[in-house]
C-alpha cells in the first residue's frame, strides 16, 4: 500500500519567523483553479508557543515546494491571539474548502485550539476565509472547551442521520476515559486512556455543537498499551469515510498510523489487520520514532499523496535510538505515497 516516503522532509524551516521552529503540515489541499497543491502547515515553538504561526506552501507536484509572499513579505496566513493557551497552544488542525458553503465569506473553514479570550478558557474555535489566505474566528469564542487539541473537522456524509439529526460536519476529538490498569512508566496522563469522539454541528452560523460521544477505543484485540491519539478523517467517496489513525504507544512512546472506515462517520472498522500503514523510518532518519498524520491525502495527478509529521525522538522528547546521535534533521513534514487501495 505503502509506495514512497520521502527520505528527507520536504518542507524545512527556512524562512525568518520559521528558524528553530518544528513544522508540522495541517492540511493537503488541490487547487483546481491553479494547478498547484496547497500545504497549510504550522510553525511550532513548542518551548514557546506564542510564537506558533500557520503558513502556506504550493507544489505542482507534492515533491518540491515555494512559500508565497501573500502580500506582506511572508508566507503566514494565521497568528495566534497572543494569549496564553495553557492547555495545548494555537493550532490549527483542519483547513478544508466548503464548495456548497452560501456565504462568500465562509466558503474557507478551519478548526484551530486557541484561547481568543483571556477570560474563557482555551478550546477548538472556528475560523472561517473567502480566499484561504486571510482568516479571521467565526466567533469571538472557542464552540468547545473540554480538554483536548487533537482534533479534526470534516464535512459529513450526505444524508446519514443519527440521534442528533443530520449535520453539516463533523469533529473528532482525543478524550480519555479512566483505566488504572494501563502501563504507565512513561506515559503523561497516568490511568487515562485515550480514545477518539465524536461532535456534530447543529448551527455553524452560532457555533453549536453536541458531544462528545465515543466512537473509537481500543479494545481486547490490541496491545495493551496501545492509545487512539488522534483521527484524521478524509472522503474516499460520496458514502465513504475513510480515517487515519494515530497510534501512540505508551511502553516506547512511539507513534504509528494505522487505517480505519465508516459508512456513516459514526461505526468505524480497523483496516489492514490492524498493522500501520505507515510506520516509523529507518533508524537515523527523521521520522525514526514517531509519525503521525494530521492532514488528509489527495489524489493527484494519479497519485495519493499524504504529507505527514515526523521525528527521531518519542512522545516524552527522548531519542528512539539513544545509542545513537540524532541526525541532522531530527524532525520535519515527510511525503508519503500510496497506491490506489488506500481509497477503495
Amino acid at each position: 500500500m505503502l509506495m514512497y516516503r520521502s527520505p528527507q522532509p520536504v518542507i524545512m524551516p527556512d524562512q525568518p519567523w520559521e528558524e528553530g521552529s518544528m513544522p508540522m503540515a495541517v492540511s493537503l489541499l488541490p487547487d483546481h483553479e491553479t494547478g498547484e497543491l496547497l500545504l497549510y502547515y504550522l510553525i511550532r515553538f513548542p518551548k514557546d508557543p506564542l510564537k506558533n504561526v500557520l503558513c502556506l506552501a504550493q507544489s505542482e507536484d507534492g515533491y518540491t515546494w515555494s512559500k508565497p509572499d501573500l502580500g506582506n513579505g511572508t508566507n503566514i496566513v494565521m497568528r495566534p491571539s497572543g494569549n496564553d493557551v495553557a492547555w495545548g497552544e494555537f493550532m490549527p488542525t483542519t483547513v478544508l474548502k466548503d464548495e456548497q458553503e452560501k456565504n462568500p465569506e465562509w466558503v474557507w473553514k478551519m478548526a484551530y485550539w486557541e484561547r481568543p479570550d483571556p477570560e474563557i478558557p482555551p478550546g477548538i474555535c472556528i475560523g472561517v476565509s473567502a480566499n484561504g489566505r486571510n482568516w479571521k474566528p467565526l466567533l469571538s469564542r472557542p464552540i468547545i472547551t473540554n480538554s483536548n487539541d487533537a482534533m479534526s473537522m470534516v464535512k459529513s456524509i450526505p444524508g446519514k442521520k443519527s440521534c442528533f439529526g443530520q449535520t453539516p460536519l463533523f469533529i473528532y476529538q482525543q478524550t480519555f476515559t479512566y483505566d488504572p490498569d494501563l502501563p504507565t512508566e512513561r506515559d503523561n496522563l497516568k490511568d487515562m486512556r485515550r480514545q477518539i469522539s465524536l461532535w456534530t454541528c447543529r448551527d455553524f452560523t452560532k457555533g453549536w455543537w453536541v458531544g462528545p460521544v465515543t466512537i473509537l477505543a481500543p479494545d481486547e484485540h490490541d496491545p495493551s498499551d496501545i492509545q487512539f491519539y488522534w483521527l484524521t478523517p478524509f472522503k474516499i467517496d460520496d458514502n465513504t469515510l475513510g480515517g487515519f489513525m494515530n497510534c501512540h504507544h505508551t511502553a516506547d512512546q512511539t507513534m504509528d498510523v494505522q487505517m480505519v472506515k465508516s459508512k456513516d462517520g459514526w461505526t468505524w472498522t480497523r483496516e489492514n489487520n490492524r498493522k500501520p500503514v505507515l510506520g516509523l523510518g529507518e533508524k537515523g532518519k527523521f521520522d525514526c520514532g514517531i509519525v503521525y498524520a494530521v492532514a488528509k491525502p489527495v489524489i493527484w495527478k494519479g497519485k495519493i499523496l499524504l504529507l505527514y509529521n515526523g521525528r527521531a525522538t518519542v512522545h516524552d522528547g527522548k531519542p528512539y535510538y539513544p545509542e545513537e546521535p540524532l541526525p541532522d534533521l531530527a524532525h520535519g513534514i515527510g511525503l508519503a505515497e500510496f497506491s490506489t487501495k488506500l481509497m477503495q
